[in-house]
């Protein structure tokens, strides 16, 4: 896989993130594979490639289509949708996180900890182990001077399942933007390198891709 889809998978995967955060502030659910996808990806400490971080490519489609809309020909720049703030907001909390090396070894370690403490869950079926992986964001990227302000339904935002939901899902879209920075990514590729993202996402959601 060249590194350009390799960055796309990674920036597809913060794109994804910000669409169920704004699904789950909006309508208060999320997919479940999707939410396994996620918390997949924040245990993926050390893995053998990009794909393996989010399980396939297939993983991520929700993600790649939302990436399409963002780079296509209809200003979405101009006019952003909720899950492109969230998403642009991501890509903003990781340049603070990337300034800090001992808030990143600190996330490191307690989700090593928080790992071998739960082998063999499962984590989305799991209310007291969802809740221990968002403290893990509460006590770090949230303590970074730029907020991430979620938006929508007060119902679904003060239930406390779905903002821990939600929390583990920004936490995932960090990670794939800090995955994004790391495969050489910068955010004026989003303008300067549009048509060759645009050609590795048409790569990426061909049928056949794994």
């Amino acid at each position: 896989m060249s590194q350009v889809n390799e960055q796309v998978m990674a920036l597809a995967a913060v794109a994804q993130a910000g669409f169920l955060v704004q699904q789950l502030a909006v309508h208060g659910m999320v997919a479940k594979d999707k939410l396994d996808t996620a918390i997949h990806s924040l245990f993926a400490l050390n893995p053998p490639n990009t794909e393996a971080v989010f399980g396939s490519v297939r993983q991520l489609r929700i993600g790649l289509e939302t990436l399409r809309d963002f780079l296509g020909p209809n200003d979405s720049w101009l006019s952003p949708s909720e899950s492109l703030r969230y998403s642009l907001s991501i890509l903003h909390l990781e340049a603070q996180l990337a300034a800090k090396p001992a808030m990143q070894q600190q996330m490191r370690q307690q989700l090593e900890k928080l790992q071998s403490t739960n082998l063999g869950i499962v984590w989305s079926e799991d209310n007291v182990a969802l809740h221990n992986l968002a403290k893990i964001y509460r006590s770090t990227l949230s303590t970074l001077p730029f907020r991430i302000h979620v938006r929508g339904d007060m119902n679904h935002l003060k239930n406390e399942l779905n903002a821990n939901k939600i929390r583990i899902l920004l936490f995932a879209g960090v990670r794939a933007a800090f995955l994004w920075r790391q495969l050489g990514g910068r955010r004026w590729h989003l303008l300067l390198k549009r048509s060759q993202l645009e050609s590795a996402l048409v790569s990426l959601l061909q049928p056949s891709t794994h």
